[in-house]
């Protein structure tokens, strides 16, 4: 049962890896595009790194998890950015569909929980995972183009600034 239930699982979750991130399908990269399940490993070690080099008062095994689960909602409801035609309230509504299916179908109530928490960026540490989400995406458009890069940046100035002073090194 137990194993049954875990490739069910890992049947859902592995849909992120094929998942490709729309923004740049909409900015017209040709070849290998990030996918979402690349894009939350990065997240991921970028966290890593900014603990390793900073006291930062945040519960990390939450930020973790956090980075871990923000994007499930994309198995079902696609990656949806606001170039996309959709609005705000249809994305919040399609993902949240589908996190709570994968939450209610795999018992996990801290899925569900978690997504909403980073949704909502009220707490410390959903604060800090929004902003790694953002700077994430302008690296990655900067890995693709300096256009793309400028243009993130632009939007997302203050995250991108944020997480640069916590990747100095703290020597």
């Amino acid at each position: 049962m137990l194993i049954s239930m875990a490739n069910d699982f890992y049947s859902e979750i592995a849909k992120l890896k094929t998942l490709e991130r729309t923004a740049w399908i909409m900015g017209g990269i040709q070849g290998r595009r990030e996918s979402d399940a690349e894009h939350t490993f990065s997240m991921l070690l970028t966290a890593l790194e900014i603990f390793s080099k900073n006291d930062l008062q945040l519960d990390q095994l939450k930020v973790f998890k956090m980075i871990g689960w923000h994007e499930v909602g994309e198995i079902d409801a696609g990656d949806i950015t606001p170039f996309s035609g959709i609005s705000k309230e249809e994305k919040y509504k399609q993902e949240l569909a589908c996190v709570t299916r994968l939450s209610k179908e795999y018992k996990i109530p801290q899925m569900l929980e978690l997504w909403l928490e980073f949704e909502e960026r009220k707490t410390p540490e959903a604060k800090f995972v929004y902003q790694l989400d953002k700077y994430d995406a302008i690296k990655q458009a900067g890995i693709y183009s300096k256009e793309l890069f400028d243009e993130f940046r632009r939007n997302y100035s203050d995250e991108y600034e944020y997480m640069e002073e916590l990747l100095k090194d703290n020597d």
